[in-house]
């Protein structure tokens, strides 16, 4: 078998498995990366998922590291694996337009600390990812709402591929990268992962430096890997944690990621939440969710049914968020220019009073006591990861704000997986699951949810578009 064909093949792969053959001398950066921009072309048009590709910088970055690898310099497993960014990471000399109209010509002078960090693993960028403008920070309704338009959904491109981070997400179920950095503040990874059928991985707040990163909300924003695997979110996240001089935020990163036990994790207890009653849920994510549920518990774990501290999470997340963007987009609420935004509603509606942000404070204060008492009985916390179908495209953005998990976990700063559980027929599209823990116990989540994909094969199907 050729360089070529070998690296076509490739392309179907986890990240774990290309990285075994790059190592082992049988698959060429070069070859991967040209097959990559290949996919790229032929494939990343349909579902629109790249707002800037980067030939040249994915070539002379694969050059680099089979010259590195014939010499003997073997950096680790991202080591000639190509991967994308979301639009609002910055990467110097590289165009960077946070997906909103006022900066399609902003290209940064430098890079951000994580695009560093995956350079000194030896990864090779491939390009830029679709986001919905400002990371969602003015609308998160309308895939549309995007300096490209909208981001199409893999398994039917008639579909929206969820919120923020949907160029990622789509870009990795697509195979057109073999790992993709999102960002979540409210939700913008975990939706888009459920409406794609992608693993991704939102690390305890402060594991990965923002440091470069369009800022959103400055107490709720998170950095994280979205991969195939969680096996595979696991090697990205530890190539990417750890303090950061230049993000006074950051704290030293978990311990185990390099080693996920999955022996351990069968002996974890679990709290099951019950499904949100804030919106109408498919019958057959239903389904799927009592399946899930029993593999855990076939695995071994310990699951019980459970409810979250009756709190007032929705109203307390979306009052600090708003409060901080407003103080993020200051300069451009102020000059004007967030009118020319696809949908620039939000500014109106943002809050606008300092008391009602310290007794939001104050509330969240209160949440992290008593989760931290919650979590003195449970391990993680088990729920359905925004649980409708992917919307039409000209149909608002669905799910986000009924998820009460969701926004306590982006309150207090908790890690979590979100994975594909099942698909709904005759569509075919993929439901999801999260799995979130308590804080800094990111290798125990990815224990689990990798224990979950030992017995599932949900996160294996592949789009019939990505080929």
């Amino acid at each position: 078998m050729n360089a070529a064909v070998a690296a076509r093949n490739a392309l179907d792969l986890p990240l774990s498995e290309c990285s075994r053959r790059i190592k082992g001398g049988v698959l060429s950066p070069v070859a991967l990366a040209e097959a990559t921009l290949e996919r790229v072309e032929k494939v990343g048009p349909g579902i629109n998922c790249f707002v800037t590709v980067t030939p040249e910088v994915a070539l002379e970055e694969a050059r680099r590291a089979e010259h590195e690898l014939r010499t003997g310099h073997y950096l680790g497993p991202l080591h000639g694996i190509p991967y994308g960014l979301k639009d609002n990471i910055d990467t110097a000399g590289i165009r960077t337009t946070w997906g909103a109209k006022p900066y399609a010509d902003r290209v940064p002078s430098a890079d951000a600390t994580v695009v560093r960090r995956l350079r000194a693993a030896g990864a090779v960028l491939v390009g830029k990812l679709t986001m919905t403008e400002m990371a969602g920070g003015f609308s998160p309704r309308w895939s549309h709402a995007s300096i490209n338009g909208a981001c199409r959904n893999p398994w039917d491109p008639s579909r929206s591929a969820g919120g923020s981070s949907s160029g990622p997400a789509a870009a990795v179920v697509a195979r057109l990268v073999g790992f993709a950095l999102g960002t979540e503040t409210l939700g913008s990874m975990l939706n888009p992962a459920a409406y794609c059928g992608a693993t991704a991985f939102r690390p305890t707040y402060g594991v990965v430096s923002r440091h470069g990163v369009l800022p959103f909300a400055f107490t709720l924003d998170k950095v994280g890997p979205m991969c195939r695997t969680a096996r595979d979110c696991a090697t990205v996240l530890a190539a990417l944690e750890g303090v950061d001089p230049l993000d006074p935020s950051s704290v030293p990163g978990p311990q185990g990621l390099g080693a996920i036990d999955l022996a351990a994790a069968s002996r974890l207890r679990v709290a099951v939440l019950e499904l949100p009653s804030t919106f109408p849920v498919h019958p057959d994510i239903e389904v799927f969710y009592r399946e899930a549920v029993g593999t855990l518990r076939g695995a071994g774990l310990r699951v019980e049914k459970a409810e979250l501290p009756g709190l007032p999470w929705r109203e307390v997340g979306d009052l600090i968020a708003m409060s901080e963007t407003e103080v993020a987009f200051e300069d451009l609420i102020r000059s004007g220019r967030s009118s020319e935004l696809v949908d620039a509603h939000r500014p109106a509606e943002m809050a606008g009073r300092p008391s009602d942000y310290v007794r939001a404070m104050a509330v969240r204060a209160e949440m992290q006591r008593q989760m931290h008492a919650f979590f003195e009985k449970y391990d993680l916390i088990l729920s359905a990861n925004n649980p409708v179908l992917p919307q039409p495209l000209d149909h608002p953005i669905q799910g986000l704000g009924g998820d009460a998990m969701r926004y306590a976990g982006n309150l207090l700063g908790l890690p979590a997986a979100a994975l594909p559980m099942g698909f709904v027929e005759p569509e075919h599209l993929p439901v999801g699951l999260a799995i979130s823990g308590r804080p800094l116990a990111d290798a125990t989540v990815l224990a689990a949810a990798a224990l979950f994909q030992s017995r599932t094969r949900w996160h294996l199907e592949r789009p019939p578009r990505s080929t």
